[in-house]
């Protein structure tokens, strides 16, 4: 199970709400909300119009606070990478914001450790 699958499941069953009406609620398949759950399907990150926006939707269907949302998209991400993709929005802002590029490559160069970026983001709340 993936760690997004394994985290929107405990989140659904914390609030009480079936696999069936999490889906029907959702517009999605039974299957697929399974599979998702069960990390036989990579989390939402499709252009398609029916999936490009049901991360947000699987979120505020749950009602995460912004914090468990930061959490289930770390997750979201975390299993798509795992698999060799990257999630749209971070390809758009890339493809939108070359420096960033730039700056990913020199941090990669360098072997930026987790604790180099967490420095970074420390920096960037600022």
């Amino acid at each position: 199970m993936g760690d997004f699958g394994n985290y929107i499941s405990k989140k659904r069953k914390e609030k009480e709400i079936s696999l069936r009406t999490m889906a029907k609620d959702l517009n999605i398949s039974v299957s697929y909300l399974s599979d998702l759950e069960q990390g036989n399907k990579l989390p939402p990150n499709s252009t398609k119009d029916n999936y490009k926006d049901l991360l947000m939707l699987i979120m505020d269907y749950l009602e995460l606070s912004d914090e468990e949302k930061s959490k289930c998209q770390l997750f979201a991400d975390n299993d798509l990478v795992k698999k060799g993709y990257v999630s749209n929005d971070i390809t758009n802002y890339m493809g939108q914001t070359p420096l960033a590029n730039v700056a990913l490559r020199k941090a990669k160069d360098l072997n930026y450790s987790d604790d180099d970026w967490k420095k970074i983001i420390e920096e960037i709340d600022k």
